[in-house]
């Protein structure tokens, strides 16, 4: 089994800064889901020792808006000058998600808190344009 109190530790952090009173994950635990605003799940999960990722399940994409939406997250996965941005990407089964890597070891509050804001923005933009009207 891998160490994972490196991940334990920031992904609890973060949570508590989120103002989630979760208990301690358990010694094996390798993610940890949270739902944000009843719209989407995040999970936080381990990757290895050093890196552990954010993802952010947007669903299906709804038949109307898959071509507009998928264009819009491909353009999201341009280069850019942001300190943390989002992938977007579909799952095995299809699914919308935007995801970071992020390392275990080296980041601060305010940075984990910024990658997740960045998370959370581009989620809340897909799912702005899948909401859209056509």
């Amino acid at each position: 089994m891998q160490d994972l109190s490196a991940f334990h530790h920031c992904a609890s952090e973060l949570l508590q800064h989120l103002g989630f009173a979760a208990p301690a994950p358990a010694s094996g635990q390798e993610v940890i889901s949270l739902t944000v605003e009843q719209r989407f799940n995040v999970h936080l999960g381990a990757i290895d020792h050093d890196n552990w990722f954010m993802l952010a399940e947007l669903g299906e994409c709804p038949p109307q808006s898959e071509e507009t939406l998928q264009a819009q997250a491909l353009r999201g996965n341009q280069l850019c000058g942001q300190a943390w941005q989002p992938v977007a990407a579909l799952d095995a089964e299809h699914r919308l998600c935007c995801w970071l890597r992020l390392p275990c070891r080296g980041l601060d509050l305010p940075q984990l808190a910024a990658a997740f804001d960045a998370l959370v923005a581009r989620a809340e933009a897909l799912l702005q344009t899948a909401d859209a009207p056509r």
